[in-house]
């Protein structure tokens, strides 16, 4: 299983047909934010009444299918929130040292759900497109993450005694 993020699908569909084309049993997962269109079937994209559709992920998902994307070669879609992805890009960071971006969180967080279905002796392998450079002043703040609904206020011991 190969699970990569899906922008304008160039990167998708180059990787998708060569992998298929090596290894056609090669089980392809695009990950794909909730506001996107670009999952199929198109019921997929309806987004849930509890999911907030801000699209503060950069560089993933589209409102439209560019020409470069082939959805054809993708086996399976899912779905991620802006909140999951970025908790997910700050969990690798924290814990595995991974300097990545929204994206990237989009594409483990998807790939954490896909891999629940391999047996044992199959594997999972997740490309992440992003860094975080250009989130230096969105996610990686608490702040900012607060102000977006993302995180709760963590605020003073004080206030937790009281």
């Amino acid at each position: 299983m190969i699970v990569l993020g899906c922008g304008t699908g160039g990167g998708a569909t180059g990787i998708g047909r060569k992998i298929k084309e090596k290894c056609p049993s090669c089980k392809l997962v695009g990950a794909d934010p909730w506001g996107s269109i670009l999952s199929q079937p198109q019921s997929l994209n309806d987004v849930p009444e509890n999911q907030i559709s801000a699209n503060e992920v950069e560089g993933i998902g589209y409102s439209f299918c560019a020409t470069t994307c082939d959805r054809s070669v993708i086996d399976q879609w899912g779905k991620c929130g802006d909140k999951e992805a970025f908790l997910m890009a700050r969990r690798l960071i924290k814990s595995e040292g991974l300097l990545v971006g929204g994206s990237s969180g989009t594409a483990m967080h998807i790939a954490c759900q896909a891999a629940k279905s391999l047996r044992p002796d199959q594997v999972c392998v997740v490309i992440l497109p992003d860094g975080i450079r250009n989130y230096l002043t969105k996610f990686a703040s608490d702040e900012w993450m607060v102000e977006k609904g993302f995180l709760e206020e963590s605020g003073d011991l004080e206030e937790l005694i009281q």
